[in-house]
């Protein structure tokens, strides 16, 4: 009984890390409702964050949220841990 826990566990947790990398992946597609590779500032209504930071997002300034920079910002919003010194380490 022990081990299938432990099996149901890990499955559960290997589900979830699939869900999340598919999650990430597929939010641009998701938000490009017109499937032309760009997120215009309609399309970005439907997630508030990118919305909000819109002009921000759009480095380029053309109007438009491009795969590239909806990745960059995917990637600074998401916390980092500061790496630890190796004389820090306990």
């Amino acid at each position: 009984m022990k081990h299938l826990i432990i099996a149901a566990a890990a499955l559960l947790a290997g589900s979830a890390l699939a869900a999340e990398s598919t999650t990430a992946s597929a939010s641009f597609e998701a938000l490009d409702k017109n499937a032309d590779g760009q997120i215009t500032a309609s399309e970005a209504a439907g997630d508030k964050g990118l919305a909000e930071n819109f002009s921000a997002v759009d480095a380029d300034s053309d109007g438009a949220v491009s795969k590239e920079e909806f990745a960059k910002w995917k990637a600074s919003a998401s916390p980092q841990s500061a790496p630890v010194e190796p004389d820090q380490a306990q």
